[in-house]
């Protein structure tokens, strides 16, 4: 992919010298083309190319897969056209777009964000207001490289390990060479230093979370060390996006963050409407047709009762037939009854606390650790009482379930069992439908690692393929 993108501008500008050589006595522009120098001359222009970065940033398939390749979901009854079977069984290869299109996805981001910032350095700023709003925008894109580069990692590394292979770092747009993968911990490295330097430009005044600012930059950050199994500075971020934004939703509230009415947990998010997708519709399409539902395995970890997540997350319809699928994933349901469309939450405050809570187990610090767990379980349910831990095992085993319960169909459960070497297992109940599913996924797996897509080994022989593939 990132050779067919470059490969993409060369053939623009083969035309171009085509057309001059031809028609040597007329002096021809190409018309379909526009030059990083003309696309971008001032800071409107700037603005632009920044919200096109943002626009490019599509997680919604990349939720959807990563739930169905772990044990959040089962096969819908619905589901007679197999939507999605090679990812859900375990069962693909390189050429499976459902599992391999998040690599094109964010190489085309950070092509984007790699011609705004060369352009950016020649966009005139006559007023001190211009200056702050150049300098924003550039934080803006150097952040946005930071995540696609770290999304990357969480993908294609065979294991989230500094000497493994990680994903090909990307600095600017060349038509030529072959690039290769830096290992994990160099790709960790650059997102290091593109939040750092993020963070010198987005003011603290700068408070839009449909774009990423200061407290969004600490929480990202935060993520990225909890992968790299930095545990002090994923305390250390972690703190600072809570001094931030640190207040946990409850009740009404809580569930108000999932039509849209509420963005009090919400550090960054990105709209979503007609033009850019429902993520409801990976789970049941407007039909009602049932593609996926939630598993009885994540299911039983909710007290319908007690625990507010279950109906926000979790719906059963009662109306429906009983050859049809009536359990449905219900935290993208819509904003209302007539908008069925989800702004993304692309990190959240209980994310925060979750990671301050496995981070200071692995540090010793069991009871600092296990005061942030009861934080989020306080403000989820009701007539909690704190818990404490014998020692940091059993502390981390509970976030490990408290992150499967909060951050369900967000796109993290197979990643946080690759994080930790675990296996996938899933419930017997879950693989009982006809469509040859599978109950466990052992680390061993072929498709326990996934494949760096075929499309960009044909396009570049020599990027190396990941273990099995």
């Amino acid at each position: 992919m990132i050779k067919n993108i470059n490969k993409i501008v060369g053939l623009m500008l083969l035309s171009s010298i085509i057309l001059t050589s031809c028609e040597k006595n007329i002096d021809l522009k190409p018309t379909d083309t526009i030059s990083n120098e003309t696309a971008i001359q001032n800071i409107d222009d700037l603005d632009r190319a920044t919200i096109g970065a943002y626009s490019n940033l599509q997680y919604q398939q990349a939720y959807f897969v990563n739930t169905i390749m772990a044990d959040e979901a089962r096969w819908g009854v619905d589901n007679l056209i197999r939507n999605a079977a090679g990812a859900h069984r375990w069962d693909f290869d390189s050429g499976n777009g459902d599992v391999t299109s998040s690599w094109g996805t964010m190489y085309n981001v950070i092509d984007r964000v790699n011609r705004a910032l060369a352009s950016s350095e020649n966009v005139p700023a006559g007023s001190t207001a211009e200056v702050a709003t150049k300098n924003r925008l550039r934080g803006e894109l150097f952040a946005i490289r930071a995540m696609a580069h770290a999304e990357l990692l969480r993908w294609f590394s065979p294991r989230y390990e500094n000497d493994q292979l990680g994903a090909v770092i990307m600095l600017e747009s060349s038509i030529l060479g072959k690039p290769q993968r830096s290992t994990f911990g160099q790709v960790m490295a650059q997102v290091n230093a593109d939040f750092a330097q993020a963070d010198a430009l987005i003011p603290a005044s700068f408070t839009d979370i449909f774009r990423i600012t200061k407290p969004a930059i600490a929480a990202l950050r935060a993520r990225a060390a909890l992968y790299a199994k930095d545990w002090a500075n994923a305390v250390t971020f972690a703190n600072a996006a809570i001094a931030a934004k640190g207040t946990l939703a409850t009740g009404a509230d809580y569930a108000a963050i999932w039509t849209d009415a509420n963005t009090s947990e919400n550090y960054f998010q990105l709209r979503r409407n007609a033009n850019a997708g429902s993520v409801r519709t990976y789970w049941t399409d407007d039909n009602t047709d049932v593609f996926f539902s939630p598993s009885f395995k994540l299911i039983d970890t909710y007290s319908p009762t007690t625990d507010v997540r279950y109906n926000a997350f979790i719906f059963r319809d009662g109306t429906v037939a009983s050859s049809r699928e009536s359990w449905k994933v219900n935290k993208y349901s819509g904003q209302n009854a007539t908008n069925r469309f989800n702004n993304i939450k692309v990190i959240r405050t209980s994310e925060m606390y979750l990671i301050l809570a496995e981070a200071n187990a692995e540090l010793n610090q069991v009871a600092v650790g296990a005061s942030a767990l009861n934080s989020v379980r306080k403000a989820r349910i009701t007539g909690y009482v704190d818990l404490t831990f014998a020692n940091k095992e059993a502390l981390i085993d509970a976030v490990m379930l408290e992150r499967y319960k909060e951050l369900a169909f967000e796109g993290h459960r197979f990643f946080d069992l690759r994080r930790r070497q675990l296996p996938v297992v899933r419930d017997d109940r879950d693989i009982t439908v006809g469509a040859a599913v599978p109950k466990t996924l052992a680390t061993t797996g072929r498709n326990y690692i996934l494949p760096i897509p075929s499309a960009e080994q044909f396009a570049n022989p020599t990027i190396q393929q990941n273990p099995g593939y």
